[in-house]
């Protein structure tokens, strides 16, 4: 019930903004459409965790090396006002590695029991962003964009093959095919600001910064060689997200750019409970037993275009 709230609540909030949309265009005064389309790779960690008695059971480290997206975002502006929806789907499969290592002797828990590491292939990536906001041209050069927005973002990934140590440092052991499906969603309201500052009539520097306090996420690991799916809840997420670029301008209405974007949600906690997927039978739920992260760093390059109305 509280995933399908949330889907509502996606659903009303870009309903709002194409609302928006449409009202601007029904009183259109000083107005322009502008459309950014694009292509992009993400580098970084996606974090997962276990925890018992308040220390690490197990992490995952799952290894993003090169995670290709496209990126397609259109926004409207009103004289001062504007309103923007991005959209970004992964492109390639094989993205890295995982490493897993577990901590399972309670006598010595600093000693690492397991490890095990696969090839790590995406299943899934998705990232839908709105927000709306207005613009404040401190004088001919310095322009900024205070505004809010929500974002969903999905990536779900797959490790399969490799090799086993059992203990750490022992013969690997080769494995083969899927053994672990896993899907991070993030639900994410948040405030922001960004800058352009125009260094030349055809070059600008734009940089930003986005915060939330109040982010919630949910994953589901499937084994599935175990017949166990895992979900976790997490509430009150600290998400940090900055980015960095340069655009240059062929004409007044088409440019093109680079942006270094990174996305950072530091380990925290949450709730896990877990279904036997053979019988179909699901476990209590266990508070601050699960785990969470994420570190991506991101380069785009991008295509505007812009249309007066």
């Amino acid at each position: 019930m509280h995933n399908i709230s949330i889907h509502r609540l996606i659903f009303i909030f870009f309903t709002a903004i194409i609302f928006v949309n449409v009202y601007a265009i029904s009183y259109a005064g000083s107005m322009h459409l502008e459309t950014i389309t694009g292509a992009g790779f993400s580098q970084g960690i996606i974090g997962e965790y276990v925890y018992y008695d308040n220390r690490t059971l197990s992490r995952l480290n799952w290894n993003i090396g090169n995670l290709w997206y496209y990126h397609y975002s259109v926004a409207l502006q009103y004289e001062y006002l504007f309103t923007e929806i991005q959209v970004q789907g992964g492109i390639n499969d094989r993205i890295g590695t995982i490493d897993d290592s577990d901590w399972g002797d309670d006598n010595n828990p600093t000693v690492k029991t397991h490890y095990s590491k696969h090839d790590n292939y995406l299943e899934k990536y998705a990232s839908y962003n709105g927000n709306i906001g207005f613009e404040s041209r401190i004088n001919d050069v310095i322009s900024l964009k205070p505004y809010i927005g929500f974002l969903y973002k999905s990536i779900k990934m797959s490790a399969r093959d490799g090799y086993i140590e059992y203990p750490p440092g022992s013969p690997k052991v080769p494995v083969y095919g899927v053994g672990i499906i896993y899907e991070q969603r993030y639900y994410i309201h948040y405030i922001a600001c960004e800058g352009k500052y125009k260094i030349h009539d055809s070059w600008a520097i734009t940089a930003g910064v986005a915060i939330s306090l109040f982010a919630r996420a949910s994953d589901i690991d499937n084994h599935v060689k175990r017949d166990l799916d895992f979900y976790d809840d997490f509430n009150g997420l600290l998400y940090l997200k900055s980015n960095l670029g340069i655009l240059y301008s062929f004409h007044q209405n088409i440019g093109i750019g680079v942006r270094c974007i990174y996305e950072y949600v530091p380990e925290q906690k949450g709730d896990m409970y877990y279904i036997d997927t053979s019988t179909g039978i699901k476990s209590s739920t266990f508070s601050d037993t699960a785990g969470i992260s994420m570190s991506l760093f991101s380069f785009e390059c991008l295509v505007t275009f812009k249309v007066d109305l």
